[in-house]
């Protein structure tokens, strides 16, 4: 009998010659841009009609709530001794989530353990899904036995591994993240900042998770707000021309927005973390008239090893506390 489909050469078939490729290889792009495997940035009209807007939940309320689930996800990565990328990783992955889905339909707690334990496979530093919900659950409930394998440990297994389907299917299966923390240093190694600059850099950024700014700008322009923040707070003098950020693919009206919205951060009464101390020195005493508290979680990661020291010519605009830039 005839087989309709001919067989490859080596079982007897015909095997038809191969076309010579005409295309130049060496100028083709097999692969995408990191801008382009980026997710699309969000602009504040469409944050301001959010799902949770449309279920009635206010703007302050949803603010808290994501600064409150942020600082949980954060406390909830260190205990389980994830890298500091796969932590940011999981809070974009959340902040994406909850601007396509509304904060009254979907569970908080369980969209944090989600995105936690689909960032660590995405980051390539797996924890398992009981370490993820007994690390959430004795957070949740310090005054409470440890979590038990029980009948309600499985369901609340079974409502992770459900729900991260509906997480890849929210982020549309585009898992890129890219966090401000990724570029920061290299910006201050290339700007020669100090160790005390690129500590406090580095707790701005940390804070700045807590907001939606990760959905409004790129990872650059936030590196590069978080640089001139900190610097304006500590007197550092940058020695670049006036628009250094230029450099970096960031423009001032940019800096001016974010270091705003990462300056209101710190009007809001849940905006204290456990660490008030830096290299010995209290940040009470250090910014007084600011009243700020960082997150130095991690910030041991900017060392002197990789920022050289510099004293040079301030020319960076100077910034008052309402964040007035002056040219």
């Amino acid at each position: 009998r005839r087989l309709l489909i001919p067989l490859p050469a080596i079982f007897g078939g015909r095997h038809e010659p191969r076309m010579e490729a005409k295309e130049d290889w060496h100028n083709v792009t097999l692969r995408r841009s990191d801008e382009e495997l980026r997710p699309p940035l969000l602009n504040l009209s469409e944050l301001e009609n959010s799902p949770s807007r449309v279920d009635g939940i206010s703007a302050e309320k949803e603010l808290q709530l994501r600064r409150k689930t942020a600082a949980l996800m954060r406390e909830a990565g260190f205990r389980l001794e994830l890298s500091h990328h796969t932590i940011c990783t999981a809070i974009h992955y959340f902040h994406r989530f909850y601007s396509r889905c509304s904060m009254a339909k979907q569970p908080l707690v369980l969209t944090s353990q989600t995105c936690l334990f689909l960032a660590s496979k995405v980051e390539e530093d797996n924890r398992r899904i009981r370490d993820i919900l007994n690390v959430v659950y004795r957070l949740q409930n310090p005054e409470k036995e440890p979590l038990q394998v029980t009948s309600e440990y499985f369901s609340m297994k079974e409502a992770v591994v459900r729900h991260e389907q509906m997480l890849l299917r929210v982020l549309a299966f585009n898992l890129t993240s890219r966090n401000p923390h990724h570029y920061v240093l290299h910006f201050l190694k290339d700007l020669n900042a100090t160790e005390e600059l690129a500590i406090l850099s580095w707790s701005i950024l940390n804070d700045s998770l807590r907001s939606t700014l990760c959905l409004q700008y790129k990872p650059e322009a936030i590196a590069c707000s978080g640089i001139y923040l900190a610097a304006e707070m500590i007197n550092f003098q940058i020695s670049r021309d006036e628009e250094w950020w230029d450099k970096f693919s960031t423009n001032r009206r940019e800096v001016e927005d974010i270091c705003i919205q990462i300056l209101d951060l710190y009007d809001m009464p849940d905006s204290v973390i456990s660490e008030k101390q830096l290299g010995g020195r209290s940040y009470d005493t250090l910014f007084s008239e600011q009243k700020l508290v960082f997150d130095t979680k991690c910030a041991s990661s900017a060392s002197a090893k990789d920022i050289a020291s510099s004293s040079v010519a301030n020319v960076t605009p100077r910034v008052d506390r309402k964040m007035n830039v002056r040219h």
